[in-house]
C-alpha cells in the first residue's frame, strides 16, 4: 500500500508540473525577450553616450585652441597699443619741447633785432659805418670743393643803400685765381650775406684769399690768410655742378 501511494504522488506531481510550463511558456519567453532587449538597450545607450563624450572632448580641445589663439592675438594688440601710446606721448612731448624752443628762439631773435635797431641808430648818430667786409668763412667740402660765406655791412647816416659787386681772389705768390661767385652783386641797407661754392684746381694751394668790393666811393680790398680745415661730410650739393676757379690776368 505505501508504494502505491508514493507512485500516485509522483504521477500527480508530474501531471501538475507539465501543464504549468505549457501554460506559462509565453510569460517565460516574454521575460527572456525583455532581458535581452534591456541588455541591447543598455549597450546602445552606453555606446552613444561614449561617442558623445568623445565628441565633447574634441570640441573642448578645439575651443581651448581658439581661446589660446585669441589670447595671443589680444596680447599682441595690447603690445601694439602700448607702443602706440608711448610713441604718441613721446611725439607730444617732443612737439611741446619743439614749440617751447621755437618760442624761445623767436623771442630771442626779436630781442636781438630790437637791440640791433637801437645800435644802428646810435651808430648813425655817430657818423655810421662805411661799407666793409664783416666776415668771410670758407668751408672745405669733399672732392676739393669749397663753400664761401661772405658778410657785408654798412650803416649809413642818411639810410643810403650800399650797392656794387664783389670779387674773391685766391693768391699764391704771383698766381691769382678768381673764385666764380653765384651772385657777385650786392644791394642792401644794413647787412647782406653772400654764399656759394667752387672747385679748387688740383695742385693749387693759396696763401691768401682776398675780397674786393667795387661800386662805392672807392674800391675796398681785404686780404685773409688761407687756412684749411677738416672737410665737411655728407653734403647734399651735386659737386659736379660747382663752378671751377679761373685765372685772373691782373
Amino acid at each position: 500500500m505505501p508504494k502505491n501511494e508514493s507512485n500516485e504522488t509522483i504521477q500527480n506531481d508530474s501531471t501538475v508540473k507539465t501543464p504549468f510550463m505549457k501554460t506559462n511558456m509565453p510569460l517565460v519567453l516574454g521575460a527572456a525577450i525583455l532581458v535581452v532587449s534591456s541588455g541591447l538597450l543598455g549597450y546602445t545607450v552606453g555606446h552613444r553616450q561614449g561617442l558623445t563624450v568623445v565628441g565633447f572632448d574634441a570640441d573642448a580641445e578645439q575651443l581651448v585652441e581658439v581661446v589660446q589663439k585669441q589670447k595671443a592675438s589680444l596680447e599682441a594688440l595690447n603690445k601694439s597699443y602700448n607702443a602706440a601710446v608711448q610713441e604718441r606721448d613721446l611725439a607730444v612731448s617732443n612737439s611741446n619741447d619743439l614749440y617751447t624752443g621755437m618760442k624761445v628762439a623767436r623771442d630771442e631773435h626779436a630781442q636781438a633785432e630790437s637791440l640791433s635797431v637801437i645800435y644802428r641808430e646810435i651808430l648813425r648818430q655817430r657818423g655810421g659805418i662805411a661799407l666793409a667786409v664783416q666776415h668771410l668763412g670758407i668751408k672745405p667740402l669733399p672732392d676739393n670743393a669749397y663753400e664761401y660765406q661772405l658778410d657785408l655791412v654798412q650803416v649809413s647816416p642818411n639810410h643810403r643803400r650800399a650797392s656794387g659787386s664783389v670779387e674773391i681772389r685766391l693768391i699764391n705768390g704771383s698766381e691769382i685765381l678768381v673764385v666764380p661767385l653765384e651772385d657777385k652783386n650786392f644791394n642792401f641797407e644794413n647787412y647782406e650775406r653772400l654764399t656759394g661754392r667752387w672747385t679748387m684746381p688740383k695742385g693749387f694751394s693759396p696763401q691768401f684769399i682776398e675780397v674786393r668790393l667795387t661800386g662805392g666811393a672807392k674800391p675796398i680790398a681785404r686780404r685773409f690768410s688761407w687756412g684749411k680745415g677738416k672737410p665737411i661730410e655728407n653734403q647734399s650739393a651735386i659737386l659736379s655742378e660747382i663752378p671751377k676757379t679761373a685765372a685772373n690776368a691782373n
